[in-house]
């Protein structure tokens, strides 16, 4: 009866708690990670505020993402998080949101305005803090790193009074900068005393070639990143550990992770009491609902801490530290105790291990309370009803023993008990998932092996599938035998969609990749071609059929020349801008993409005027709008064959026409795209520029092809028009605003060629292009001197400054790069102009900041373009001379 009673009473409390419990608000809080989970520093803030919310008896979900900084930077990256961490958290109602490190802090400013903006953001670990961040920022607080840099260098020379330098290790990540910053600013404190280096982005091989070099009166200071070599990626306290023990100087850092690896110790922060800090303003913010007055916590506490076998390495007595200092790898002096002390701790041991055996007794019979309490309890009442998973349990005959709330639910069974002895034939609506998961049960039961992570595509009428991960395991009896099984399914159906766009984002970036990496190759191939052609026909008289098939060959070389630009139009995204446009020459190439693209039983024409005028538009997009919208035609068409027509002209658009397009009336381009293909339903007609409809199968499209169409249109104060006739034509009539007057189109002819005798120096790794260019430049009277190595070159300039007038060099060579060489010259003979040749783009606006490098001529080139681009380099420099 006692039981009973201690039983009935124990229920009460669960449910009491249960009930409690539940009305209970759960608060989400989002920790924001600059680093990536394993980072000891970033872990140690993380426990600390694991801690703090432990106790802080406020029910809170801690959702954790890891940005990975160290090793993944850059603003396409960002972008790339930002929209990740937008759309994970979409529905999520946050209550605060905690960051480490500065790059959770930069990216958080940077996107305070789009990622919860209201929502109090609590940062940590922030090295060289500038309160006018967050002097407009309310709902911003946190805690500061503020390591006492001076009080580690006095260690540093009170170990050693000899020491001369300080040399810091750092490199370019948004942390390490900050951190070498407040060492600088620490730095005056010691003028005239120490000498400080810094050592900013080294390899490994320099790392350890300039610290091996190091005397025994220098130090190292060093911040903590991570530094890749031959394919490896080394972590901050792998790097620490291979220069210490390969450097004969003292090595000292301030953060607590970094004992044990290298240095010596001295006043170092801890991970742990800032993620305390933190989490403890947080807490505070939780249970008022504003940030506390005083927002900025300057710095956390210090603790003087060192490695005794650094200690001994460098023959440094424990009397020289600091009172009340902690130190690691210690020996144990256990040996040394004298009798009294021993025997108390044994007497100490006998009485803990007493304690320990009434403790053992004390459990086993709390054990004995609880299962039968256990056995009087309903399972899934009290606990597989929480789950949000489904959950079944089934007897060897495949028969249901229970399952809970979330299973009944989602395969519209009724109630948990209602299925009780029924098999899977009851399952709805799949019947063929009833019967697969009928053979799983049997095959758990047969082999007593689980059957984890099955992937399954459930299948509703009207609704999308839903993907579950189902996973199946044995269920024992107390001999040890199967008697069923238990089964879970989770709904993934989330992760399985952002897996797809994931794989889909970078296929497209591998395509881009792939594309200008070949624009790249061609363009080399097409400049030798091109000067190889130029300088037979030099040899040859002008107007006979051998002139006129080498003529052929560079205007076919020329056409590749177009193509290859089109290739890298399609690949590279929009940064052009607005700015005004022949959109003539956009559609041209366009059409000439797409005419190579689409197979021959469609025909596409163009009606091009050559006397179109400019718009303001971003090329870009324009080109891919025409795609877009010949792209739909071309599905249309693929089965029966058919033609597309593209027409341009100028009309004027009427204040009828002007208010049914929503535009201003005035004169405008308009842009027709037709085919004539099946055409579009009338019923549909007014929905087609709707975002996600499509009449297309899921493999095919998403939705967005017309309504991207109708926003860039629109972007650019422009208007779109449909009309469809099965079979005989449908149209989108593009209007865009035309921008100044109409004007005329010149042919564009080169003029007489610009010939010179000044001294080039001509450097090109290319084999083919170092044979034909010094000839094509020595035909129009210059002095070449070609080299194939940058090394060679510099050391020609550095003999004699004043021997070359100009100097052209490729970007891509094997030991160094063009622009690299560019600089090095700057230093010796910045008076000499540099025309870098190309066939990458990616590197104009970093060209643009070097002075010397007065143009880029993109490959490739012909001998008239190159007179002119010398021509303009050089009377450029005269001006700038003057």
């Amino acid at each position: 009866m006692r039981y009973f009673v201690s039983a009935f009473a124990l229920i009460i409390i669960i449910f009491s708690s249960t009930f409690s419990m539940a009305e209970i608000e759960k608060k989400n809080v989002l920790f924001l990670n600059s680093y990536q989970n394993g980072y000891a520093w970033s872990d140690d803030i993380l426990s600390g505020i694991r801690e703090v919310f432990r106790d802080s008896n406020i029910n809170i979900d801690l959702h954790i993402e890891y940005m990975d900084t160290k090793r993944f930077k850059g603003e396409e990256f960002t972008k790339i998080l930002h929209s990740y961490y937008a759309f994970k958290y979409k529905n999520y109602k946050l209550s605060a949101i905690i960051v480490s490190d500065n790059a959770a802090l930069n990216f958080m400013l940077k996107y305070k305005d789009s990622f919860f903006p209201e929502v109090p953001v609590i940062f940590c670990g922030i090295n060289d803090f500038k309160p006018e961040l967050i002097a407009t920022m309310g709902n911003y607080g946190g805690v500061l790193e503020n390591p006492d840099i001076a009080a580690n260098v006095n260690l540093a020379l009170k170990f050693n009074p000899n020491i001369k330098k300080v040399t810091v290790i750092g490199d370019n990540s948004v942390s390490s900068r900050a951190i070498v910053h407040q060492i600088e600013n620490a730095a005056p404190l010691f003028a005239g005393q120490l000498n400080f280096e810094y050592w900013n982005d080294l390899t490994l091989s320099e790392l350890l070639s300039k610290s091996r070099a190091m005397g025994s009166n220098d130090i190292l200071l060093f911040t903590p990143f991570y530094k890749g070599a031959h394919g490896e990626l080394y972590s901050a306290e792998e790097v620490l550990q291979i220069i210490s023990d390969n450097s004969p100087a003292m090595v000292f850092s301030i953060w607590e992770f970094l004992l044990g690896h290298g240095i010596i110790g001295g006043k170092l922060l801890s991970g742990l009491d800032q993620g305390q800090q933190a989490a403890k303003l947080a807490v505070e913010v939780l249970k008022t609902g504003k940030m506390p007055e005083k927002r900025v916590i300057m710095c956390t506490s210090e603790y003087f801490m060192f490695d005794h076998n650094m200690l001994k390495k460098f023959h440094i007595k424990e009397s020289l530290l600091p009172e009340d200092s902690i130190i690691i790898n210690s020996p144990d002096y256990f040996y040394k105790l004298n009798k009294q002390v021993f025997w108390t701790i044994i007497i100490f041991l006998i009485a803990l291990s007493i304690t320990l055996i009434f403790l053992v007794i004390s459990i086993l019979q709390r054990r004995k309370v609880e299962k039968r309490i256990t056995a009087q309890l309903s399972f899934q009442e009290i606990l597989m009803d929480t789950i949000p998973l489904q959950i079944c349990w089934k007897d060897k005959k495949q028969r249901y023993l229970g399952a809970n709330r979330s299973f009944t639910d989602f395969f519209e069974m009724g109630s948990p008990s209602a299925i009780i002895g029924l098999d899977d034939s009851i399952l709805k609506p799949d019947e063929e998932f009833a019967k697969e998961s009928a053979k799983w049960d049997q095959q758990v039961i047969e082999t007593g092996n689980q059957r984890l992570r099955i992937s399954w595509a459930m299948s509703r009428e009207g609704v999308d599938p839903v993907w579950l991960e189902i996973n199946r395991v044995p269920l024992y009896n107390e001999k040890g035998d199967v008697v069923g099984t238990l089964s879970t399914a989770q709904d993934v159906t989330r992760r399985v969609n952002l897996e797809k766009q994931l794989l889909q984002s970078q296929k497209m970036e591998a395509i881009g990749t792939l594309a200008g990496g070949i624009a790249h190759d061609f363009n080399n191939i097409l400049t030798s071609i091109i000067n190889s052609i130029e300088l037979a026909m030099n040899d040859v008289k002008e107007g006979t059929l051998t002139w006129k098939d080498l003529d052929r060959a560079v205007k076919a070389a020329q056409r590749g020349s177009r193509v290859v630009k089109q290739i890298l139009t399609f690949s590279r995204p929009s940064q052009e801008g607005i700015k005004p446009t022949d959109i003539s020459d956009v559609v041209r190439e366009t059409v000439d993409f797409i005419k190579a693209s689409l197979p021959r039983n469609i025909m596409v024409t163009a009606n091009i005027p050559e006397d179109a005028p400019l718009i303001m538009a971003d090329p870009t997009q324009i080109h891919q709008v025409i795609m877009n919208l010949c792209t739909n035609s071309f599905q249309s068409l693929r089965s029966s064959g058919g033609q597309i027509e593209v027409a341009l002209k100028t009309v004027d658009v009427e204040e009828e026409q002007g208010q049914f397009m929503r535009v201003n009336p005035g004169k405008y381009i308009e842009l027709e795209i037709s085919d004539n293909g099946p055409g579009i339903p009338v019923e549909i007609l007014d929905k087609i520029f709707d975002p996600f409809f499509t009449t297309k199968g899921k493999a095919e499209g998403t939705g967005l092809g017309l309504a991207v169409v109708h926003g860039l249109i629109k972007g650019h104060g422009g208007g779109v028009t449909v009309n469809s006739l099965a079979g005989v034509k449908t149209s989108f009539e593009i209007y865009l605003p035309v921008t100044g007057q109409l004007r005329n189109v010149d042919n564009k002819s080169y003029g007489p060629l610009h010939l010179g005798q000044e001294s080039i120096l001509f450097v090109e790794d290319d084999e083919d292009q170092l044979e034909t260019t010094p000839r094509i430049l020595e035909s129009l009277g210059y002095t070449v001197t070609a080299l194939s190595s940058p090394a060679e070159a510099f050391r020609q300039v550095s003999e004699a400054p004043n021997k070359f007038d100009l100097i052209i060099t490729d970007y891509d060579m094997p030991e160094t790069n063009g622009l690299d060489l560019a600089k090095d010259i700057q230093n010796i003979a910045p008076a000499i102009p540099i025309l870098i040749v190309s066939g990458r783009r990616n590197f104009l606006n970093v060209a643009s900041e070097v002075k010397n490098v007065r143009k880029v001529l993109m490959k490739p080139y012909s001998k008239n373009i190159i007179a002119d681009a010398i021509r303009e380099v050089m009377l450029s420099t005269e001006k700038n001379d003057g």
